[in-house]
């Protein structure tokens, strides 16, 4: 008798066990599961700040491991829409993700984005607020409201939306907002601590030398400068996802200049170094430096040369003393047109 309450009892645990392991195993998160939502997550975050190509990646590995599941399908469509080549294009494909989903956060930021980028404030901003509503972690939303009211010249607003921005992700990007905005409020100090916070970042560095060539220390202008051309030849510094983003130079209310491939980037910093060089009565490296922006092969060099132009005349509006060496660079380098 006792020995087959024994066998029972064993039995018993041996059963009771093996349904107690797979209760358990039931209860417990399927590994794959969790790596799709924490690939959708990070897919999110990086939408949240402007990463698009990021966000592509994450969207399509969480949709490579469950493909069938509705988030990352949705994700890869709001990159995808990011990666359209015109201005229509991009609007066909918001208009039809809104149709889809009309309470997207994203697809509210993608509007106020086409508006912003027509020049239609007052359609953007509605759409830029509604998606804060939707999102509040959504960095890109204030950064775009930032750009919409210092458009509109209301700086200390843009301040402040960009302000929110950098409390959600310090990307170079942001600081570099902000630091414009400083100088649209006359505040160059505030500037150029912003400038000088990013690291490994040559638009900043470019900008920067801006402010020092207003102060007269073309001294300081050209270490920012060697060092924004130093990171521009690094492949391992412009593989950085911020420095795949274009450089937007407003020139006037009605044309802007955005510089997208990295050689027109280098162009543009080479001859900002060799104005620098060449006020430092240094002519053979200014020389040198320009020659090294006429060797790019780009289609665009009469476009930097009118962003040069640009930047140097705002020099002489600042500080006319220098209106002399400007005029003679740019008779030297910058007045005939340049054919590839």
């Amino acid at each position: 008798m006792k020995k087959l309450i024994l066998i029972c009892l064993f039995l018993a645990v041996i059963v009771g066990g093996g349904w107690g392991v797979h209760f358990y195993n039931h209860l417990k998160p399927k590994a794959d599961n969790i790596g799709v939502g924490y690939l959708i997550a990070e897919g999110n975050d990086f939408l949240n700040i402007g990463r698009y190509d990021e966000a592509k990646k994450s969207f399509a590995s969480a949709l490579a491991t469950d493909p069938k599941n509705v988030k990352s399908a949705w994700g890869l469509k709001l990159t995808e829409a990011k990666e359209t080549s015109s201005l229509n294009a991009f609007k066909l494909a918001i208009d039809t993700l809104y149709e889809q989903n009309s309470n997207d956060a994203y697809v509210n930021l993608f509007l106020g984005d086409f508006f912003l980028a027509i020049n239609e404030l007052d359609k953007a901003r509605p759409y830029l607020q509604q998606a804060l509503n939707q999102n509040p972690k959504l960095a890109e939303a204030h950064f775009h409201l930032a750009t919409l009211y210092e458009d509109q010249g209301n700086f200390a607003t843009a301040k402040s939306e960009i302000s929110l921005a950098i409390d959600i992700s310090r990307s170079p990007k942001y600081r570099n907002k902000l630091a414009h905005i400083y100088i649209k409020l006359h505040h160059l100090d505030a500037a150029t601590a912003e400038y000088e916070k990013s690291v490994d970042y040559p638009l900043s560095a470019l900008d920067v030398a801006e402010i020092y060539w207003q102060r007269d220390r073309f001294d300081l202008a050209l270490i920012r400068q060697l060092q924004a051309v130093k990171w521009l030849n690094d492949t391992t510094v412009m593989a950085l996802p911020e420095n795949k983003d274009s450089w937007t130079f407003k020139i006037s209310d009605e044309q802007k200049i955005a510089l997208n491939k990295l050689d027109e980037k280098l162009n543009y910093a080479y001859l900002c170094l060799s104005f620098t060089l060449y006020f430092l009565d240094n002519t053979e490296e200014s020389e040198r430096y320009a020659q090294e922006a006429r060797n790019l092969s780009i289609l665009r060099h009469n476009d930097v040369n009118t962003l040069v132009t640009s930047r140097l005349d705002a020099l002489v509006q600042e500080k006319y003393g220098s209106a002399t060496k400007v005029e003679a660079f740019k008779a030297q380098y910058l007045v005939n047109a340049i054919t590839p």
